[in-house]
């Protein structure tokens, strides 16, 4: 069921200073923005020359920047699953088909205790966790625009469910009074600035989903004659990839659409920020910045590749750094100067830790798998964030469309370790020294390998996570190693050598 937005007359709401005065200590907003398969180096704060994201950085400069966040799995679905729930997307969920997972009557999501807060609350954009039943509707949004099934748009210029599209997952319905040609981001801008400067009695929590910058790369054309010339200034040639995994890595930005399509969600993200000031709310609102996964940087054939993730390796489809490391800000209300954390937090940590800045009740039942960050954003010292160890799980890959393969992971401190379980292979990287994971320690650090192991397999059977079954895997692809399980003998890297 589509929800609608009423306006209430001017003269009946509390203007939004004496609102904001009385709810900023306990109750301040929520402005929660997430963009689509947006890596950690695809903006200029973090050392574009191609990508221009002014607006972002000048919300960093009034941020929290987390140097080390990461998302639970490096795809939509999974990802966006833990973001929401504040659950680990490797928890076993009865139905699942591999690592998919859905919101369901049984999940508890991250509005929710916002709803039981008094909030007034809104998603606009992309969902993608909807089983045909539970949708965000069921699950505390009080308005929905646009979030349903579609995991991305059939094209960013509307309408955007045109008729005749083969898959219908790429229809999204909710936004039929776009303008004939409007784009996509601008849409959800100008939808998201009226729900900001709507007057209303209590705080909001409110979700813009981009669908950018996922495929098709499509972007209005005066942006990409822009970048077009800026690539040419750069003296880009040719990328000449370089072969990783089951495949090839883009080695350079220098793609001028999704350079185009990243300015129009900065562009955006500008708007709604000048909404909040303009209607005296900026000082009384957390604004939270994250992207769902990597970029997409790799392939297993020749589809189109958008960016990379350089200096981190991989990207969309990895445990690599660059398919789980993103892009992360939390700006705190009235806060003015930049800040810097360099823990490894988790997406879905983002649930427990608003619901605690904000005072609102989390159901005692629901079971989450993050922590609050509530005391690194006000500069305490949080041990037990410091201390914890960090995992990842695949039981699906396609190393003919993004080249990757089935693994499990474990960041134990500096340390990262990679367990490609249908391969026999393990790898072992020093993220402090070699975040580009380079240089695999697997032989050279045996003790270290074994340890990790051992937490990781300890993990698996916890958390009952569910394996790879190589009946069901496309063996031209991937060959695999009969009996391998999670408590089986291994190589470290290429090399045969037994854990004993």
């Amino acid at each position: 069921m589509k929800l609608t937005l009423k306006l209430v007359a001017a003269s009946t709401v509390i203007p939004f200073a004496c609102v904001q005065a009385q709810n900023t200590m306990q109750h301040p907003n929520v402005l929660m923005l997430v963009v689509d398969d947006w890596g950690a180096h695809d903006l200029s704060l973090t050392g574009s020359k191609l990508y221009e994201t002014k607006n972002i950085d000048h919300l960093a400069q009034e941020s929290t920047n987390f140097s080390q966040a990461y998302v639970a799995y490096p795809r939509s679905v999974p990802s966006r699953y833990s973001l929401i729930t504040g659950r680990h997307c490797a928890r076993p969920q009865t139905g699942a088909k591999t690592d998919d997972r859905k919101v369901d009557a049984d999940s508890y999501c991250i509005a929710m205790p916002f709803k039981e807060a008094g909030y007034n609350t809104c998603i606009i954009g992309k969902w993608h966790l909807s089983d045909g039943k539970t949708m965000p509707e069921d699950k505390g949004f009080d308005l929905n625009i646009g979030a349903g099934k579609a995991g991305s748009t059939g094209t960013y210029f509307a309408p955007f469910n045109k008729p005749g599209t083969s898959n219908p997952d790429k229809l999204i319905y909710g936004m039929e009074d776009a303008q004939s040609g409007e784009y996509l981001t601008d849409y959800m801008t100008r939808k998201m600035v009226d729900y900001l400067k709507t007057p209303r009695s209590q705080p909001f929590f409110a979700i813009c989903s981009f669908y950018a910058v996922h495929t098709p790369l499509e972007a209005k054309q005066e942006m990409i004659n822009r970048y077009e010339t800026k690539i040419e200034k750069l003296g880009l040639g040719e990328d000449p990839m370089k072969k990783e995994e089951a495949g090839d890595c883009k080695t350079q930005q220098d793609h001028p659409v999704y350079a185009a399509m990243i300015e129009s969600v900065d562009e955006g993200i500008g708007k709604m920020i000048e909404a909040l000031k303009t209607t005296g709310q900026y000082d009384h609102t957390i604004i939270v910045l994250i992207s769902d996964h990597g970029g997409l940087s790799n392939r297993g054939n020749k589809r189109e590749l958008a960016t990379t993730n350089a200096p981190l390796k991989a990207g969309k489809g990895h445990l690599y750094e660059g398919g789980l490391r993103v892009p992360m800000l939390v700006h705190l209300p009235g806060q003015k100067e930049n800040k810097t954390c360099d823990l490894p937090v988790m997406s879905f940590d983002l649930l427990p830790t608003l619901a605690d800045l904000c005072n609102a009740p989390v159901d005692g039942k629901a079971e989450l798998d993050g922590m609050s960050l509530k005391p690194a954003l006000t500069g305490k010292n949080p041990p037990a964030l410091a201390a914890r160890d960090l995992f990842w799980h695949k039981a699906s890959q396609r190393p003919t469309s993004t080249g990757d393969y089935v693994s499990t992971a474990i960041r134990s401190g500096r340390y990262k370790l990679l367990d490609f379980y249908q391969q026999n292979r393990i790898e072992l990287y020093d993220l402090q020294s070699d975040p580009g994971e380079n240089h695999n320690l697997a032989i050279e650090q045996p003790e270290i390998t074994r340890q990790l192991m051992q937490k990781l397999n300890d993990w698996r059977k916890e958390m009952n996570v569910k394996m790879a079954d190589p009946k069901t895997m496309n063996h031209n692809d991937n060959k695999l190693n009969p009996g391998d399980n999670a408590n089986g003998d291994k190589k470290y890297g290429k090399k045969k050598q037994t854990l004993k």
